[in-house]
């Protein structure tokens, strides 16, 4: 048991990379982009998911995987998203199961005829999308649109960081735009959100009290920025400076204690 958990008497270490459901603070803006997220899956359609780097995107794309129906939905997550047209079919095509072909029109078709025979509907989330090559944006529009009879084989997210929206509001990518069913965006918390936030993260890891004091929690928001993923890291080292203190609860001396250490290091 470290010293944070022994010292304020916790069930597990608090604000781990992955928390669990108990911990997450439902804000609105994640509750909104989810809904939108699913009605594009329900549609076929293509999603927009931007966000600032540390403000739940992956948190989103995880409660949206779990929601996915393993029997009649397929998820395909890519990451890898500074690969050119070629190699992201590649990467695509992979990760159903298939052998891409020499070419990346045979590819492409091989991969359109696997997912239209599919039982399932695929669901392509290219996260990181503002990395993806021109060219890789427009192929991905492609796939979606090569039918005049049929609508789109799967449903695709492209979620990145805010320079994704500039990008697709360039007159090259005016035709992607145009096909967008959805378009989701995600806010950093606000005051009183970064103190519910704190106060579920450590009451999912058994607290019976609120440990951080207003003023802690005053000082946390304005050097985050209301970032959950600053927010956490910051509130992480506050409590290992109260504790290392002997204090009962988190206060601004805490607080500007961990932001001391966070620039000595």
């Amino acid at each position: 048991m470290s010293l944070i958990e022994d010292h304020f008497k916790l069930h597990r270490p608090p604000f781990p990379q992955t928390a669990d459901g108990a911990a997450l603070l439902q804000q609105p803006s994640q509750k909104d982009a989810l809904e939108r997220l699913r009605f594009a899956i329900d549609r076929s359609g293509i999603a927009l998911l931007t966000a600032e780097s540390g403000c739940g995107k992956t948190t989103v794309l995880g409660a949206l995987a779990r929601d996915l129906d393993p029997v009649k939905q397929q998820l395909v997550y890519g990451s890898l998203s500074s690969l050119g047209p070629y190699s992201l079919l590649t990467s695509l095509a992979s990760k159903l199961g298939m052998r891409a072909r020499r070419t990346k029109g045979e590819t492409a078709h091989e991969l359109l005829a696997h997912l239209r025979a599919s039982a399932r509907r695929a669901v392509v989330v290219i996260d990181e999308a503002h990395l993806l090559p021109d060219d890789s944006l427009e192929d991905l529009r492609m796939l979606t649109g090569d039918s005049l009879e049929h609508s789109s084989p799967f449903a695709l997210i492209l979620a990145g960081q805010p320079l994704l929206r500039e990008r697709l509001a360039d007159p090259q990518h005016y035709a992607l735009s145009q096909r967008l069913t959805v378009r989701a965006r995600l806010r950093p918390l606000t005051d009183s959100e970064a103190a519910l936030f704190l106060d579920k993260h450590l009451r999912a890891c058994g607290t019976t009290r609120t440990l951080f004091e207003p003023d802690a929690v005053t000082l946390l928001f304005q050097h985050s920025r209301g970032v959950p993923r600053l927010l956490q890291g910051l509130a992480l080292n506050a409590l290992l400076a109260a504790a290392s203190g002997a204090k009962k609860t988190v206060d601004a001396d805490a607080v500007q204690q961990a932001l001391l250490d966070q620039e000595a290091n």
